[in-house]
């Protein structure tokens, strides 16, 4: 197979020692913070800074719909290429996804998910079978199908830079 230029290889454990990580360990932490909801903006930390919109403002800003949205087309791309490769596939694919907010009658809101992937070259048989197996492996397919672990802590609120809503 040859070489697959958008594929990140592995890294190699940071720290003092060879070992091999545990299992539960993590690989890379993320770590981000919104002000203001869908009226402010989103930072990730020694990142980028994007404003937040509600849904009928997505001129201001990005919202939720949008982050999942990019999030998952993403992680499922990301996923589908090593599918591909273990499976000595070399073919161009593409996964587009549509987040849709819909409101409930006493539970706020809930979000339905699509993807929708194509494979270059492959069968539709093929293109299935594939698209089933990195939707099993992807960290957010698996998520968005209850087997995550999301995690809610309290801590104490600071205001960076003294952040106001506009």
């Amino acid at each position: 197979m040859t070489e697959n230029p958008g594929y990140a290889e592995p890294q190699a454990p940071s720290g003092d020692s060879d070992e091999p990580r545990s299992a539960s360990a993590p690989i890379y932490t993320a770590k981000v913070e919104n002000l203001g909801g869908t009226s402010g903006e989103v930072r990730v930390e020694d990142g980028m800074t994007l404003a937040t919109a509600p849904t009928s403002h997505t001129d201001q800003g990005s919202n939720p719909e949008q982050f999942l949205a990019m999030a998952w087309s993403t992680c499922l791309g990301e996923t589908l290429k090593v599918v591909l490769a273990v499976n000595d596939v070399e073919a161009l694919s593409r996964v587009r996804v549509e987040v849709d907010l819909h409101g409930e009658s006493n539970a706020g809101f809930h979000f339905v998910p699509r993807a929708y992937i194509s494979i270059e070259g492959v069968s539709a048989d093929d293109a299935e079978k594939y698209a089933g197996r990195a939707h099993a492996r992807c960290p957010i397919s698996k998520l968005l199908k209850g087997q995550g672990s999301p995690v809610i802590e309290i801590e104490a609120y600071k205001n960076p830079d003294n952040f106001q809503l506009s």
